[in-house]
């Protein structure tokens, strides 16, 4: 008896798997209905009868030749982190296997001669520019607007894992600028500290009113840190720091990224430090000190007037003039 109810326990199993191996492609692409397979509760369970299936979505891929492709307006990759390393370990992977990840675009209302319609790139700079040799960018499409692409744009990390906090914060100034999203709606999205990001936001007066974009040419070589470092003190005395750029640009201009930065710092710093210097005239005894911007003239005794031209080249050397 416990034989024969085994073998008929094996025969409901195998017309349960039977019954669910009958399903049609369409209901696979829907969750299933929770109805018994058999009339053995135990049997339902070890099927999985009561459980729902995921349902499978699938998502137009478009295959795209590159002239059909602009950047999103937002885009947030600097031209200058597309050389790099990592890119050209995607270019050869792209050549060698295929691109394995497909974008993201959005149709926009532009043809091109042939009527080949024009799609904006939201996701996969890298991927484009290293598919450019295959010839075929792949992408899904998708209807956003410009404040959902941004979302899909900051939130995706498959080839942003790179990004540096410099790159990062010169894609966020046209977002805020135009009102695209919130500061903390922002912050949210790219995992900052939503008081550093307001902090950082600060600099965007002096990158601009000082033409950062002329010297901080590699972002990978910039560090926002030291950006924001120089921003507080052009806040604080702008004719300074304007003055240190002019003079490293025109002595220095091998000089850029970082290490204009930092020249910068330390050009004001050497100004800060007392400068002291004592002349010896006839009948006079002259002591120039200067701190900063701050230049006071102690005269011990009368000089004549033709030996102040010694104290106006004095005052030149220290930088006073």
């Amino acid at each position: 008896m416990v034989i024969m109810a085994r073998k008929s326990n094996i025969n409901k199993l195998l017309q349960a798997a039977s019954s669910s191996n009958s399903i049609t492609a369409n209901e696979s692409s829907s969750e299933l209905p929770n109805k018994p397979l058999s009339s053995n509760p135990a049997i339902d369970l070890a099927m999985g009868a009561n459980q729902k299936r995921a349902r499978s979505i699938k998502e137009p891929i478009l295959q795209l030749e590159h002239d059909q492709v602009v950047l999103f307006k937002y885009h947030d990759r600097h031209e200058s982190a597309i050389d790099t390393e990592k890119f050209q370990q995607i270019k050869r992977s792209i050549t060698t296997e295929g691109q394995h990840f497909p974008g993201i675009v959005r149709k926009t209302d532009r043809t091109l001669k042939d009527g080949r319609s024009v799609y904006e790139l939201i996701v996969g700079r890298i991927r484009f520019e290293a598919s450019r040799d295959v010839g075929v960018f792949k992408a899904f499409l998708k209807e956003l607007s410009d404040a959902e692409a941004v979302r899909v744009m900051l939130s995706e990390n498959e080839d942003r894992q790179d990004i540096t906090p410099f790159e990062r914060w010169l894609s966020i100034l046209p977002l805020v600028e135009d009102g695209i999203l919130t500061n903390n709606e922002i912050a949210d999205l790219i995992g900052w500290d939503k008081g550093n990001l307001s902090r950082s936001l600060k600099a965007k007066k002096f990158y601009d009113e000082c033409n950062l974009s002329n010297y901080l040419l590699d972002v990978s070589k910039v560090k926002l840190h030291q950006l924001i470092e120089v921003a507080s003190l052009y806040e604080k005395d702008p004719l300074s720091v304007q003055s240190a750029i002019d003079l490293i640009s025109e002595k220095y201009s091998s000089k850029k990224d970082n290490l204009f930065l930092k020249a910068i710092v330390s050009h004001l710093s050497e100004q800060e430090k007392p400068k002291t210097e004592k002349i010896f005239l006839d009948g006079s005894k002259v002591i120039i000190k200067k701190v900063g911007n701050n230049v006071s003239i102690s005269f011990n005794g009368l000089p004549k007037k033709d030996a102040l031209n010694e104290v106006i080249s004095t005052l030149e050397t220290i930088g006073a003039l």
